[in-house]
């Protein structure tokens, strides 16, 4: 028998259940950053993956300490970072809410006159805070959830818009006066909210942490938000990371007016380019980033090698014998994990044949996974021929075999 052993490299086999998975986990890395963006948990987590890294490269140069050591490290630190982030978890936890993340058709959307009318409330109280030197920060949820996105959810409102309520809220004597008002189909859903800060280096340095916090929700989403200045006693907007300063209440009315009225309806598949490009980097560095810890982790999963087996056959009837050109050789094609692949002995393996019920004659078998004896995690991935050609005849019986005997003696 030839005996070859060949890391063929036939593929690695990319399922359309591989692909939800990797969807799966983009959705979830991307979640994730954009909740600890800023933090000093992201800052943690860059340290832990910096040092899974070096673990991963030392495993695969077979440095056995320093892979040791370093697995050890990695797994306290692990525990560490659960434990001294428990608050933080827990609040990311409690914000997975799926009754936001539904369609707007199934949420309460008021009438377009209620949206005049509080949206004329919200632009005359802000000017109103701003001739009063009351810093202000609010915030309107559009399409993307935005709780999710708060570092703390402050207070839960659940009111009317009314400019009495956002005078007391905004007022410098109270609890709740530095946090973000986060409104919701017209309503005021929460007050005294933490955004996340923007990074940005290109915010002039006469701008405050409320305008920061306000480029920082909206780049985080397509919410808008409107500043009031108590140093400067200017109204700015922000939508998509860009700062206007509005002069007066009538452009500051038709600016929300045009982007939270519906007057400029969009079709759904606007939307679902809009959601799809919305922080784009941050999205593809998510799907980047998970692509390439599926090609390490599960891509060596579907590594498939290639040699040839010989063919054995047992449990031959009695009365039937094995004559002819059978099948004696077959090419399989092994899948695992590339650890496993490397400790596989081709020289062991064989392809076993049930002849119990074989015939007389010229037949074909089909061969199974189950014919192989292949070690417990690995697959077989196919076999050619699948299928093996054996020949059987009739053994002569013992009185025939006698005068068989006979005559080849009469003929000597």
């Amino acid at each position: 028998m030839t005996e070859f052993f060949n890391f063929i490299p036939l593929s690695w086999e990319f399922r359309w259940r591989d692909g939800i998975d990797i969807a799966c986990m983009a959705f979830v890395v991307y979640q994730a950053y954009i909740r600890f963006r800023g933090t000093q948990a992201a800052r943690i987590g860059v340290g832990l993956a910096v040092l899974g890294l070096f673990y991963f490269l030392a495993s695969q140069a077979g440095l056995f300490l320093t892979t040791w050591v370093l697995g050890g490290i990695w797994a306290a630190a692990f525990i560490l970072v659960v434990v001294v982030f428990q608050a933080e978890i827990r609040q990311i936890l409690e914000q997975v809410n799926p009754v936001l993340s539904t369609p707007r058709i199934f949420r309460r959307t008021p009438a377009e006159t209620r949206i005049a009318d509080f949206l004329v409330t919200i632009a005359d109280t802000c000017f109103s805070l701003a001739k009063k030197r009351y810093g202000a920060i609010l915030v309107f949820e559009r399409n993307d959830p935005v709780e999710p996105l708060l570092r703390s959810q402050g207070v839960l409102i659940d009111a009317e818009v009314s400019d009495l309520l956002l005078d007391n809220l905004f007022t410098p004597s109270s609890p709740l006066h530095d946090g973000a008002v986060y409104l919701r189909a017209g309503r005021v859903c929460r007050a005294g909210c933490i955004l996340p800060l923007s990074e940005s280096r290109s915010l002039p340095y006469t701008y405050g942490t409320r305008h920061r916090a306000a480029l920082g929700i909206t780049e985080h989403s397509d919410a808008l938000a409107v500043v009031v200045s108590e140093e400067r006693g200017a109204v700015s907007v922000v939508d998509r990371g860009g700062m206007v300063t509005l002069p007066g209440s009538s452009e500051l009315l038709t600016w929300l007016n045009v982007r939270l009225s519906g007057a400029k309806k969009r079709r759904a598949h606007w939307r679902w380019r809009n959601m799809l490009e919305a922080n784009i980097r941050p999205k593809l560095g998510a799907l980047a980033a998970v692509c390439i810890l599926w090609l390490i982790l599960v891509g060596p999963q579907n590594t498939e090698v290639g040699f040839a087996i010989p063919v054995v056959y047992y449990n031959i009837p009695g009365h039937l014998d094995m004559t002819g050109r059978n099948t004696q050789e077959v090419y399989l094609r092994v899948r695992g994990s590339r650890e496993l692949l490397a400790l596989l002995d081709p020289r062991g393996l064989r392809a076993q044949v049930d002849l119990s019920s074989a015939q007389a004659g010229r037949s074909r078998l089909p061969l199974t996974e189950h014919d192989v004896n292949i070690p417990l995690g690995l697959q077989v991935a196919g076999m050619d021929p699948s299928s093996v050609s054996v020949r059987l005849k009739e053994r002569p019986s013992p009185s025939e075999q006698t005068e068989q005997n006979g005559n080849t003696r009469q003929t000597s």
